[in-house]
């Protein structure tokens, strides 16, 4: 038995989200604010908790239609309830189950002729029997009218409620429950647009908890502030504490619920109890012993001596969890031999801490789950199903608690330390263990399969004033392509994941763009200089192989190539194909992959040149995309300004940054090709002929990197300046974040 899919309707961002599951790990993962949250908060209150469900958990943009519905109420007419409710929360559950698992799914088949295959359970918020949310609210308006004929006053001040939100704000738990429908099997699409299925004529629903018995959920929650400051409840029930990171305020409720010798006693905890007794009776005698004195001066004074007043005693109650309670509970052994130094956990690295502790708690959960030790006889009541087949565990950002070096390590073993019970490593096991795990690591996401990736991304408001998100699945994104699979998983596998949490991406051409962006974007590009872009160093040959996934991700992209200009020349009688300076008339082509096959989809350079109207880069109209090569700029030389097409980032940028090149030529490092530029700029009399010695020299030994690196050493890093056409490509995607605010 598995989660196969997961659906979320009107939950804060999520106002229709699909999360399909993998079979063993799924990660959340998107950019600062895109709904993993909501995800995590969705799955705890309709799957976890049952309720609690609140105002503030239905989707903003939703109470416009909300007022207009109960607006429309009056008290002549029956309300319906079905548009009210198909507004409010609710959650969409989809597993999949074989008939050997029928005893278990019983209660969930929607018909006699199933034999196995998906279930569909739909669990909403609907009114208690007997409530009548109609009359309810037009009781209290009505009220409130009575008592201010004249509506709200000058200054504000209305009674209560003024709107339905005004009355649910107040009234929404005590009117509301959850209860859970079944869904048609048939309704379950593959793919396709997000919408609830109708539910079956009639149904009457079948509580509020249909996984009972069949799913054992548990949970780390995120840290959230600057601190484990206060008190909360566990993940058990349990007050924990600051310190709860710690494994020494962990080993409490776990040698209660496995190990605890007073609970159904064999005959090793019948030998420990007896040595605790033991124990007791000698510091017992020992205390008596001790405070003789103390307790004769006492009565000396008349009290609490005499006839009615019982005598004064001293004594201890030793019990077995009283000696885990205490910081040095648990402890590391730092001599590295037999001498046995050790000292208590407070004394480790905090990153070290708290991969112990996430992994024991994993352990906690897996053990409580397979009832490991005395746990089982705790949990045995008259209806007992036994253990339930299916485990969810939702970690909330895990990167919250441990260090970037270990954040890969745990993500590796989470999953497997959930396993690792007798029961649970056959591969035809009865017991299924699925972790949903959200997260804004790069770190954390690396140490994932691709194809276990959800991706969140924020959608700009198209059915209200405040944004919402999408989740994007990551299988089966390339289809059949497997080269282009290949080639995208291995890159991000070789490079970062950070791509899946910016706010923008920039594709670049090699290590000089790399180097020099983060300069010129941070003087002279503030909207960017305070966002989170991830930049991918992709040659024009590879970058269209990433086209499937940037499309997907729906983030502001700017891709920065090369014209990558060829012409056909005659050489001793042979048609050779080389490369060539951009020019006009001259019959020349591209080979970039991305203008060619993707944007704009042009080869012809003429076209390529003329194509970007009033000097604008080429934009995708279905996507936020946008290609930026090397155009006509204007060059001055001289007492001559000439227009000419540079060919590459490093001689647009030494014909745009005439002074700045010179500048770090006469570093005494500076490389060849820095040096060649210089004398170049100095010496030829022409932008024309500038332009041609500074394609001749890239076209010997390019020195790309290093040339960029001496432009490090200019003293003023500010006069740099970008060439035109990424000029035009981060003005254009500046504009794209701010015309997206509202969604961040």
């Amino acid at each position: 038995m598995k989660l196969t899919r997961i659906e979320v309707f009107n939950f804060r961002k999520l106002r229709r989200a699909r999360l399909d599951m993998s079979d063993k790990q799924t990660l959340l993962v998107g950019a600062n604010n895109s709904g993993k949250t909501s995800a995590m908060k969705a799955l705890r209150k309709f799957l976890k908790d049952r309720g609690g469900i609140d105002t503030r958990d239905v989707t903003a943009s939703n109470w416009t239609a909300i007022e207009q519905i109960a607006g429309a109420w009056t008290q002549e007419a029956e309300a319906d309830l079905g548009p009210l409710l198909a507004q409010l929360p609710f959650l969409d559950v989809w597993l999949h189950a074989d008939m050997s698992e029928l005893h278990h799914v019983a209660h969930l088949i929607p018909t006699l002729t199933w034999t196995g295959g998906l279930l569909g359970v739909r669990l909403r918020l609907e009114p208690k029997k007997g409530i009548d949310i109609k009359a309810g609210y037009l009781a209290a308006r009505q009220g409130a009218e009575a008592l201010q004929p004249d509506g709200t006053t000058d200054n504000g001040f209305a009674l209560w409620p003024r709107d339905f939100r005004e009355f649910l704000d107040k009234r929404l738990k005590d009117l509301f429950e959850l209860n859970a429908h079944l869904l048609d099997p048939a309704s379950f699409t593959e793919s396709g647009a997000v919408a609830p299925p109708p539910l079956p004529p009639l149904s009457e629903g079948i509580g509020p908890n249909p996984f009972a018995g069949l799913l054992h959920i548990r949970e780390i929650n995120a840290q959230r502030g600057f601190a484990d400051a206060g008190d909360g409840k566990g993940d058990d029930g349990e007050l924990v504490h600051a310190a709860s990171r710690k494994i020494a305020s962990q080993i409490q409720p776990y040698f209660r619920k496995h190990i605890d010798p007073e609970t159904d006693p064999t005959p090793d905890d019948v030998k420990a109890l007896m040595a605790i007794h033991d124990a007791e009776t000698t510091f017992n005698a020992r205390l008596k012993d001790g405070f003789a004195n103390a307790i004769t001066e006492l009565e000396e004074l008349g009290y609490p001596g005499g006839l009615n007043n019982p005598k004064l005693s001293i004594a201890t109650q030793i019990k077995p969890v009283d000696g885990l309670d205490h910081p040095a509970a648990v402890q590391y052994d730092i001599s590295g031999d037999a001498s046995g130094v050790r000292l208590p956990e407070s004394y480790n690295g905090l990153g070290f801490q708290n991969l112990i502790s996430m992994v024991f708690q994993l352990m906690r959960f897996r053990d409580d789950w397979m009832q490991v030790g005395k746990f089982k006889s705790q949990v045995v009541t008259p209806d007992d199903r036994g253990i339930e087949p299916l485990q969810l565990v939702l970690i909330e950002e895990p990167e919250a608690h441990l260090h970037v070096q270990v954040q890969q390590v745990f993500m590796a073993r989470a999953h497997k330390v959930l396993r690792n019970h007798k029961d649970l490593e056959k591969e035809d096991s009865a017991f299924t263990t699925q972790l949903v795990v959200s997260t804004h690591s790069g770190h954390i996401a690396h140490a994932a399969a691709f194809e276990e990736l959800r991706y969140f991304k924020r959608e700009l408001p198209g059915h209200g004033v405040v944004p919402t998100a999408t989740v994007a699945n990551m299988k089966g994104l390339f289809g059949a392509d497997t080269q282009t699979r290949r080639f995208v998983t291995r890159y991000l596998l070789s490079t970062h994941f950070d791509l899946f949490f910016a706010d923008a991406i920039i594709v670049i051409e090699g290590a000089a763009e790399r180097i020099l962006l983060p300069h010129l974007i941070q003087h002279h590009y503030p909207d960017l200089a305070v966002a989170y872009l991830s930049f991918l160093e992709l040659g024009g040959s590879h970058a269209h192989r990433m086209r499937p996934l940037i499309e997907a991700l729906e983030v502001p992209t700017l891709i920065i190539t090369d014209l990558d200009a060829v012409a056909k020349v005659d050489i001793d009688g042979k048609n050779v194909t080389q490369s060539a300076r951009p020019r006009s008339g001259a019959a020349q082509t591209t080979v970039n992959q991305v203008l060619k096959t993707w944007l704009p989809g042009i080869e012809e350079v003429d076209k390529l040149m003329a194509a970007p109207p009033n000097k604008l880069c080429h934009t995708d109209a279905a996507h936020p995309i946008a290609v930026a090569y090397q155009t006509p700029q204007e060059v001055t030389q001289g007492a001559q300004i000439q227009v000419v097409t540079p060919s590459t980032f490093e001689d647009a940028l030494a014909l745009a940054n005439a002074k700045s090149v010179t500048d770090a030529a006469k570093a005494k490092l500076a490389c060849s090709m820095t040096r060649a530029f210089a004398k170049s700029i100095a010496t030829e009399p022409t932008p024309e002929n500038l332009a041609k010695a500074l394609f001749d020299r890239l076209a010997k030994n390019p020195e790309k990197a290093a040339f960029a690196l001496d432009l490090l050493y200019i003293e003023d890093i500010k006069a740099l300046r970008a060439p035109p056409y990424i000029d035009t490509g981060l003005t254009w995607l500046a504009s794209q974040l701010k015309s997206g605010e509202g969604a961040a």
